[in-house]
């Protein structure tokens, strides 16, 4: 799964702890970067004593940066009641979140609105949802503590809720803020990495550009705000429930320039389209200045990988569909056009494996610099030469990267310009 070279055992290390920083991307267009500042300054000087100060990234002016709480306690306290989360929900909690209803498996009897409880994770899937006793074992981790906002009843049992925060953290082993989830029409909170895509994407205004695989459509909504709402902004996802997560936010944020449609980009290449207008999928070759490709993927690279279910067979399966996802694109694109490929996994074959697979299959592509730079080089010894591991990026342990204030999840970023 990993290629066996120096720093492997630290990379496997470093996937299991959660990243330092957590960042916002600003909507310029609707609000500033002074003032969601001062928002977030609010809601943290509500929980903390000594607030983070929050920094900016030189390059990416939409990006706030928060960096760790100081201080916090990494043992659950004395007396407290105890809850008990699934590891999804544990991961997320470490991440800043707070716990919404479904992901509360155990709560005991008596708990009460307003206590303090401490929060534990299931790592090895053993409590059964309701249940009131609890087990000890090794895979039983403190996450952290919160307050009790919903009781028994209102969780568990029939016409019970299976929305809203159940428990509001106050603090988490981490030391990422726990505030929750800012998000909004004016800011987003969005994985460092997933901005510099779009920036190495670098759309401009009056393209027609194409997100092949834009679920839940963040990266989407950033390729939209860059060019300004001026242009053609095309965003497709293979189901219907995934294509209206990003209309939603098309309605929400009003913009003219994007379309969204419910399709399979497997298939979107229609050789018999040629010249013909960018109106509903599937599209004839060559219809695009720019394409995003954030391809289906392992998702190994989302941290803290407190579990997980992946076996051999599904890792194997995933170049496959993204091979089938490059072919569209590379016809896909114009001459002249930019294709931006990446993924939030780090093996080497969806990743470095995949560029060397591109430059193979298709002498009209021609890797560039994935600029700007916050990542780090590719793998070596993996097909690809010193200058195109270079122009390459890998997010990875932060002493890996260029940018070493920022730690964020695993990702990896490549660009390709179509020369003929």
């Amino acid at each position: 799964m990993f290629k066996q070279q120096p720093g492997t055992r630290q990379l496997l290390e470093w996937l299991c702890r959660t990243p330092s920083t957590t960042t916002y991307r600003i909507n310029l267009l609707s609000s500033s970067i002074s003032d969601f500042t001062a928002k977030l300054q609010q809601t943290l000087s509500t929980k903390y004593q000594n607030i983070p100060k929050v920094f900016h990234i030189n390059g990416i002016p939409e990006v706030i940066c928060i960096p760790k709480v100081d201080g916090v306690s990494t043992s659950p306290l004395k007396d407290l009641k105890e809850i008990m989360v699934d590891s999804s929900c544990g991961a997320a909690i470490l991440r800043g979140a707070h716990i919404f209803a479904p992901g509360v498996l155990s709560m005991q009897s008596g708990t009460k609105l307003g206590e303090k409880v401490n929060v534990f994770v299931d790592l090895e899937g053993k409590c059964k949802k309701g249940t009131n006793t609890f087990y000890e074992s090794e895979q039983k981790v403190f996450v952290g503590i919160g307050e009790v906002k919903m009781q028994r009843y209102q969780l568990y049992g029939e016409n019970v809720a299976n929305h809203g925060i159940a428990i509001e953290m106050d603090s988490n082993i981490s030391g990422v803020p726990s505030i929750g989830d800012l998000s909004s029409n004016d800011a987003l909170l969005q994985n460092f990495p997933s901005i510099v895509c779009v920036r190495v994407l670098d759309p401009q205004p009056g393209e027609i550009v194409l997100d092949m695989c834009a679920a839940p459509g963040n990266k989407t909504t950033h390729i939209v705000e860059l060019m300004r709402d001026n242009g053609t902004v095309i965003a497709l996802d293979k189901t219907e429930n995934k294509a209206d997560l990003i209309r939603r936010k098309l309605k929400a944020n009003n913009f003219k320039s994007l379309k969204v449609f419910a399709f399979d980009s497997t298939k979107l290449l229609n050789d018999n389209n040629e010249g013909s207008e960018v109106d509903t999928p599937p599209f004839g070759p060559c219809s695009f200045d720019r394409i995003l490709l954030d391809a289906p993927c392992s998702a190994i690279g989302n941290r803290p990988l407190l579990s997980s279910n992946i076996t051999p067979k599904m890792l194997k399966s995933y170049p496959k569909v993204q091979k089938k996802l490059l072919r569209n694109a590379v016809g896909l694109l114009k001459i002249n056009g930019v294709l931006v490929y990446s993924t939030c996994s780090v093996t080497e074959e969806e990743n470095e494996g995949m560029v060397q697979w591109v430059l193979e299959q298709f002498p009209e592509m021609k890797l560039v610099e994935a600029m700007p730079y916050f990542g780090g080089p590719g793998i070596g010894e993996c097909g690809l030469a010193e200058d195109q591991r270079q122009f390459v990026q890998r997010f990875g342990p932060t002493e890996y990267n260029r940018h070493s204030s920022v730690d964020s999840i695993g990702f990896f970023i490549s660009k390709f310009v179509k020369i003929s």
